[in-house]
């Protein structure tokens, strides 16, 4: 055969090259003649039908009221449509360029075949191919692209059979929805979403028809995006065989020929605002083995980017522009970098409504509301709240709140653990929680014990305190790092009269058919008794209303309980509170470093009550505006009022008792009598030194104090929580 295609080159007069052909076609119907006859018998005798999987498709996810959000796209991007729904350009522009006989042959095209022959002769090689659209699809669906003898016999069979089982139309259908058009595009509507940015592919016309069947054959050296003077020359071959079979008139041609290229790929969805929230909604997808679509992995992948799942998630779009919009209008302008996380989800149900995660998804991918760990400050004491009334105490019991105070700290550091914060006197548990009052907090933590506060803690959701060495006696003070989205859920079980729901995000999940294979099932269990909870809601719901939380007092009669936070020299700020229908947690603060944020804007300091209370405030009056106002439950009738003494204590004089001196003092029983003074010159010992010899200074922090956590035999780590 090679012999004789080379002898049929070297002629040059037109009957040598007849001679030439006949003697090339005899000899290539001797040697193919036998999977010929194979095909016939085979077709003739075999029953068995061809099976078609189903396509390989993308999924597609939705927002909770059913509005389409994004894609579920990987290497292959692809979306069937019905043939129907392909405009008629379309169809006979690649008809014509790939299979123009295609209504009139059983599959195989022997004409075409032969011209093929021919042309393959008169260019010394392979110039063209003679495979008709059903052949195509046989090789793109059953075998491999082999270009061999016994490949193209069974192709040929197989394009027989498949002609018998299926009509003309489901056969052009499928392979129009199967072709690749290059730049990842599969399929018409894939193809028309990737070049030109149409939601629809029924918006295509002869312009857009003739560049893409002219991508068909060599989709990425005749790509637009990548060689435009390729991809218009190849075009203008497609016009002039729609010109030629009088498909379109030759002042058509020529427009087309003069229409410009698409010179970048598109997307006709702009899904930025959405980024956050569909990369945990896709990460649940593939991880969570509670969602039925694959035991490993691998299967769970292909579901997601292959399987045309349609995932109905709990994306609330309106929320989200509304947080967005808060965050817009309230963070203040700085080069330095500060920015929000918002988390909202729904109170009683855990749902998550609405994600902030940092600047911009498309700079940075890190999600802040879940992947990032800060110290809450004083949005921690309401876990204390939660343990004490778990416990059995009640907001009327009492505690001193004078400040400076110091309690001794073995193995911790400093040792004593001194901390500002507070007032002197002796206040209620609500007060102290309205004036987040540091020393009264840390007293508080050590009354009910740390442990619980910890345990606690876990019940609610937080993840981060696994350790039993995180009960150390700054933790009521946000000493240890927590994420925005768990502090959301915790909240939430507070106002949810102690059911906590984890924070999920796939409410739904249909197959390509439309059936339901997943829906949410509520995993609600019980953190806090209804007492307990009650009684915390009740004492946020009066921070908010005269406490340090009075920034995000909503409008319209809506209750709205919650807690500000604001870490060692205003590096972290939050507020975190809930209403009867959306519980959020917004932080403000720099995502990479621990930045002081001082004269921020108009802000000489950034507080949890100032930035962070204003974001939370305008972000549920707007959230809240048509919704009907409603109370939350109150506690039960409870007593209170016992004095909770911590023991072990270290009493410190004040400066004023000792006439303005510059030392403070610790108070001792100078006469053995029991009574404490400061006055005794002999037994006044002055406050703890360094190990230069050094006192060591009171912090400054603004209404809450510096809680050090760092052990004994670490490098010291100071960590403030501070209000404003």
């Amino acid at each position: 055969m090679l012999f004789l295609l080379r002898l049929a080159k070297r002629f040059t007069s037109l009957g040598l090259i007849m001679l030439a052909i006949s003697v090339v076609a005899a000899a290539t119907m001797l040697s193919i003649g036998p999977q010929l006859a194979t095909v016939a018998t085979i077709t003739e005798n075999t029953a068995a039908e061809l099976e078609l999987e189903d396509l390989e498709i993308r999924s597609s996810m939705y927002a909770s009221d059913g509005t389409f959000l994004t894609f579920l796209v990987e290497e292959k991007n692809r979306e069937t449509i019905a043939l129907d729904d392909i405009p008629q350009p379309v169809i006979s522009a690649i008809l014509a360029m790939e299979d123009a006989d295609f209504y009139d042959h059983a599959g195989v095209n022997y004409r075409a075949v032969f011209r093929a022959l021919i042309e393959n002769i008169n260019a010394g090689g392979i110039a063209q191919g003679g495979s008709t659209i059903t052949q195509q699809l046989v090789k793109q669906s059953f075998l491999t692209s082999a270009q061999d003898l016994d490949r193209k016999s069974t192709e040929a069979f197989y394009a027989l059979r498949l002609e018998r089982q299926f009509t003309k139309d489901q056969i052009l259908e499928r392979y129009l929805n199967t072709i690749y058009f290059g730049a990842g595009a599969y399929g018409v509507q894939a193809a028309a979403e990737t070049y030109w940015g149409y939601e629809d592919a029924s918006e295509l016309g002869w312009e857009e028809a003739a560049l893409l069947a002219g991508l068909i054959r060599n989709p990425r050296d005749n790509d637009p995006t990548r060689d435009a003077k390729t991809a218009r020359r190849r075009r203008a071959t497609v016009v002039d065989v729609l010109v030629a079979r009088d498909l379109i008139d030759e002042n058509q041609g020529a427009r087309i020929k003069r229409a410009p290229l698409p010179a970048e790929r598109q997307t006709p969805f702009d899904i930025k605002p959405t980024d956050y929230f569909v990369e945990e909604a896709l990460q649940e997808l593939l991880s969570n083995p509670d969602i039925p679509i694959g035991s490993t992995y691998d299967e769970r992948f292909n579901a997601v980017y292959f399987g045309g799942l349609n995932v109905f998630t709990t994306f609330d779009l309106e929320a989200q522009a509304m947080a967005v919009k808060a965050k817009n209008d309230l963070l203040p302008v700085d080069d330095r970098g500060f920015t929000l996380a918002i988390a909202a989800v729904d109170t009683h149900t855990g749902a998550v409504r609405a994600m902030v995660g940092g600047t911009e998804f498309s700079r940075e991918q890190f999600n802040l509301t879940t992947d990032g760990t800060r110290q809450p400050g004083s949005s921690m004491k309401t876990f204390v709240l939660a343990a004490l009334f778990e416990a059995g105490y009640t907001p009327r019991d009492t505690v001193r709140g004078d400040s400076p105070c110091t309690f001794p700290n073995p193995g911790g550091y400093p040792n004593p653990y001194k901390v500002k914060g507070g007032r002197g006197g002796t206040i209620s548990i609500a007060a102290a929680t309205r004036a987040s009052n540091n020393c009264s907090f840390v007293r508080l933590g050590q009354v009910v014990g740390n442990d619980k506060v910890l345990d606690v803690a876990g019940r609610l959701g937080i993840s981060t305190f696994n350790n039993p060495d995180d009960a150390v006696l700054s933790l009521p003070l946000g000493s240890k790092e927590v994420h925005p989205m768990e502090m959301a859920s915790a909240y939430a079980a507070m106002a949810n009269d102690g059911l906590y729901n984890k924070a999920w995000y796939i409410d739904r999940i249909e197959d390509r058919n439309g059936n339901v294979i997943y829906e949410h099932r509520s995993d609600a269990r019980r953190a806090l008794s209804i007492q307990s909870a009650r009684m915390i809601t009740e004492t946020l719901i009066s921070n908010v209303r005269a406490g340090t939380g009075k920034r995000a007092r909503l409008d319209n009669g809506h209750q709205a309980g919650g807690k500000t936070g604001t870490t060692q020299s205003s590096e972290d700020a939050w507020f975190v509170g809930f209403t009867e229908y959306l519980t959020t947690a917004v932080w403000m603060g720099h995502p990479d470093e621990k930045i002081p944020m001082r004269n921020v804007g108009p802000w000489r300091v950034i507080f949890g009550g100032t930035v962070p209370a204003q974001v939370w405030g305008q972000f549920n009056n707007d959230y809240h505006a048509n919704l009907e106002p409603l109370e939350f439950p109150p506690p039960d009738p409870y007593s209170g009022g016992r004095y909770l003494k911590v023991a072990g204590e270290i009493d410190f004089c004040n400066r004023a008792d000792r006439g303005g001196s510059t030392r403070e003092t610790i108070m001792v029983d100078s006469n053995g009598d029991g009574t404490k003074d400061c006055f005794n010159p002999v037994t006044t010992t002055t406050v703890p030194v360094d190990e230069n010899g050094n006192p060591i200074p009171p912090v400054d922090g603004g209404g809450e104090a510096p809680p050090t956590t760092a052990p004994a035999t670490t490098t010291p780590v100071e960590t403030t929580a501070a209000e404003g």
